[in-house]
């Protein structure tokens, strides 16, 4: 497979890596004279210019390339280039990021007139997961697949937890409940009955029935209780930017919102757009602004600024004030796992929002939805068992899956099953798997 990535920013070069790692060949292009040196680590053909001209694209071989990415600074660079890919029989995805253009994370059709197959937009991919993380104390992620019915957890194991030195086979978990994988430092673990969790370890677990978060939140030693929407009173937000203009669009119905913004402009225009948020004009690293808008009583506070360090150091003084639960946005995806480890209870990176859920569409229709952990070592996939599928009718342990795989849930006719190797993969079960990202290639031919 060939593919030409339009854009060697963050995102182009994550997904690149990633394409790498599943065998594609490639092309970028990017203007930026310093991206182009950064891209050249890779083994790709690099060619720098402009990712919407025509000769540019030709120079990349967009004439046999079977895949176009355009991930552009650009939304109009991103689009147009994805036109002409289009014309040449590629098929197509943009990131587009202005919501003069899209209303939706993620759009499969509304593009289809100039050529786009899938547009994404991180903003509304970033806001709709921190909405989803507000009802989730203390999990440091959280996914679903299945059209919901399996809600992928990822938390630490506590010091004081009485799972902390426990091997998995002991384990008490509830029921349709699977642990997928550990994160140990740098370390991806595939796990079995015998593998021991410890203090610090991070832990993906599949769970198919919302009865039983109770339970893992008593395992992880938590001690908090899952929450509604309609149990979270007050909510600070920090940044009237897109991300936090949406995500107090889509709260302000249920919650109390107190938005606050240092730019006096921002803030009259989100006094006009939102309904019954209350914007106030101020910092949010003045320790007087937060104080006097009751920080010591938010539920959460959430900083969507434009800056990565304010969004950082107004979190860590609104831990210090009480807020409950606090959430940072981040540019950079290797900070996730440092900083949620010095008082950030969560930190959310768009680009990573932004990459799943462009991989997602870049595999075959079998591939019905994708999460990437890990710094994108790892993947969670739900895939489709096809009539084609070589695993069709077969007992898991007959089937042929690629070494650091395993499969989690099977979901069949609506029903969660945590699978066995006895139990039988039918045409039509749509199987969730967590995978090493280099084993991917492999993990969808099955299918």
């Amino acid at each position: 497979m060939y593919a030409v990535i339009g854009g060697a920013g963050e995102v182009g070069l994550h997904i690149a890596h990633s394409l790498y790692d599943e065998g594609y060949n490639l092309a970028i292009v990017d203007k930026d004279p310093k991206a182009c040196e950064r891209a050249e680590a890779l083994d790709a053909l690099v060619v720098q210019g402009n990712a919407a001209s025509p000769a540019k694209l030709e120079e990349a071989g967009i004439a046999s390339a079977e895949l176009f990415i355009g991930v552009t600074g650009s939304d109009e660079i991103n689009m147009v280039a994805c036109g002409i890919a289009h014309l040449k029989g590629c098929k197509t995805i943009a990131r587009i990021n202005s919501l003069d253009y899209i209303d939706e994370p993620i759009a499969t059709k509304k593009f289809a007139f100039i050529g786009i197959d899938v547009a994404v937009c991180p903003e509304l991919l970033a806001a709709i997961k921190m909405a989803r993380m507000l009802t989730m104390p203390s999990l440091l992620d959280t996914d679903v697949f299945a059209r919901g019915k399996i809600q992928i957890i990822e938390s630490t194991v506590n010091n004081k937890s009485s799972i902390n030195g426990q091997t998995l086979k002991h384990i008490p978990l509830p029921p349709r409940c699977n642990l997928v994988a550990i994160f140990r430092r740098e370390e991806v673990i595939i796990p079995r009955g015998t593998d021991k969790l410890l203090a610090g370890d991070r832990v993906v677990v599949a769970l198919g029935d919302p009865r039983g978060m109770p339970e893992i939140k008593r395992l992880f030693g938590t001690g908090e209780q899952t929450r509604s929407l309609d149990m979270i009173e007050k909510i600070m937000v920090v940044g009237a930017t897109r991300i936090g203009m949406h995500l107090a669009r889509l709260l302000e119905k249920e919650v109390n919102i107190v938005l606050i913004d240092e730019d006096e402009e921002r803030c009259k225009m989100a006094s006009e757009r939102l309904l019954s948020s209350l914007v106030i004009h101020g910092s949010g690293t003045d320790e007087g602004v937060l104080l006097e808008e009751g920080i010591s009583n938010v539920d959460a506070f959430i900083a969507t600024t434009n800056s990565e360090e304010i969004n950082i150091l107004s979190c860590i003084l609104a831990k210090q004030y009480g807020a409950k639960k606090t959430i940072a946005l981040v540019d950079r995806p290797e900070l996730k796992n440092m900083l949620e480890g010095i008082g950030i209870d969560i930190a959310i990176s768009p680009r990573l929002a932004t990459v799943a859920g462009i991989l997602q569409h870049v595999h075959r229709a079998e591939m019905l939805s994708l999460s990437v952990l890990h710094k994108g070592e790892a993947r969670i996939v739900e895939l489709k068992v096809s009539a084609q599928s070589k695993i069709a009718g077969k007992k898991l342990k007959r089937t042929n899956f690629p070494k650091n795989t395993l499969v989690g849930a099977i979901v069949r006719k609506g029903n969660v099953i945590i699978p066995g190797g006895e139990d039988i993969v039918n045409v039509g079960d749509s199987l969730i798997v967590f995978a090493r990202t280099d084993t991917i290639p492999k993990l969808v031919k099955l299918f």
